[in-house]
């Protein structure tokens, strides 16, 4: 017999994470505690089975213009007979959507896109969203390989390229104080500009590095080009779980013969496997056949040749609850089409 109810004792919930083959930043209950600060509401729910928590979600409250929903990031966590507790907790969020308006219920669970995945979110009642809020097509790499086994299965480019910066003497700095942010984020003004995306706000990565910043859980990489202490690349890399994060990334690349992002990649994958992480989540990339014109199509090469594999996930799927839906659904169709996804 399954019970669903929110879940008091966080670390219980961190425990049950903390067993799954990808721990993932965005189910935490930091991640809660983030949107919380940007003045959203959080719960986490979980599936029982006699007493013992099998599944469940972080649930995030989203208000905007384009309408009010909730929302289960790398969600829901189920260990056992799918369906049936799939079933269950959406049965339970519908009652919650309603009694406190909000329009629809979207997931982006971390599981395999698959035609029975995809049949099983649909015979509940999803429909594939017109939109993307986390990454669907991700590249991992496995942090339980030698570092020398890494090397010789990257790209032969990226590994001449690392060994230059280091010839070179390029600096790789680590902080994870946000004043660290300041920097990055002018350069990722830049980038954005350059290479014609949208980037997050200030305000939303600086509240985001505050949640796992007090458990050291986050890291602002920088790096220099050799005598000179203008900011050449700069990330910001999550270490949670079992999974370190690529989250985000910004780059001046000022001597083009010296990018300075590859080795700013290596030190943070040595970083990972140092605190015995056991993937390096380099987060979306282009589909294969994604056209020239795709946000992640420049970026896609530059993942991949660090080597690893691909992991297609199901599509992000909403569950309608009133037709106000519908108004989300123009507005995320047609701004998806103008930002090149």
């Amino acid at each position: 017999m399954y019970k669903v109810k929110e879940i008091q004792n966080k670390e219980e919930w961190e425990q049950f994470l903390s067993q799954q083959k990808f721990v993932l930043m965005t189910q935490s209950y930091k991640y809660g505690e983030f949107y919380e600060s940007i003045n959203e509401k959080q719960w986490l729910i979980g599936i029982y089975e006699s007493d013992k928590l099998i599944a469940g979600s972080l649930i995030l409250s989203v208000h905007a213009k384009r309408g009010n929903f909730l929302f289960a990031p790398y969600g829901p966590v189920i260990s056992k007979d799918y369906e049936n507790i799939l079933k269950l907790f959406i049965n339970f969020l519908e009652e919650k959507a309603k009694k406190e308006y909000y329009n629809f219920i979207r997931v982006s669970p971390f599981i395999d896109d698959t035609e029975e995945t995809r049949n099983t979110y649909k015979n509940i009642g999803f429909r594939k969203s017109p939109t993307h809020v986390l990454a669907e097509i991700t590249w991992l790499l496995d942090l339980e390989k030698s570092e020398e086994e890494i090397l010789v299965n990257m790209n032969k480019n990226h590994r001449n390229l690392i060994n230059r910066c280091l010839r070179e003497k390029v600096k790789i700095v680590f902080s994870n104080d946000k004043k660290a942010l300041e920097e990055f984020n002018v350069l990722h003004d830049y980038t954005a500009k350059k290479h014609n995306f949208t980037r997050f706000s200030n305000f939303y990565v600086e509240k985001e590095f505050v949640a796992f910043q007090k458990d050291d859980e986050v890291s602002v990489l920088k790096a220099y080009l050799s005598n000179n202490p203008k900011l050449d690349s700069s990330a910001v890399v999550y270490f949670y779980g079992n999974s370190a994060a690529y989250r985000h990334g910004a780059s001046l690349n000022q001597d083009k013969k010296i990018p300075t992002s590859y080795l700013l990649q290596w030190k943070a994958i040595q970083e990972a496997k140092n605190r015995g992480m056991k993937y390096y989540n380099f987060w979306g990339i282009a589909p294969n056949d994604a056209p020239i014109s795709h946000p992640f199509k420049g970026i896609t090469h530059f993942k991949k040749g660090f080597g690893g594999f691909q992991k297609n996930l199901l599509p992000c799927q909403d569950f309608v609850i009133s037709p106000k839906y519908w108004i989300t659904w123009v507005i995320e169709t047609i701004r998806n089409k103008k930002r090149g996804f």
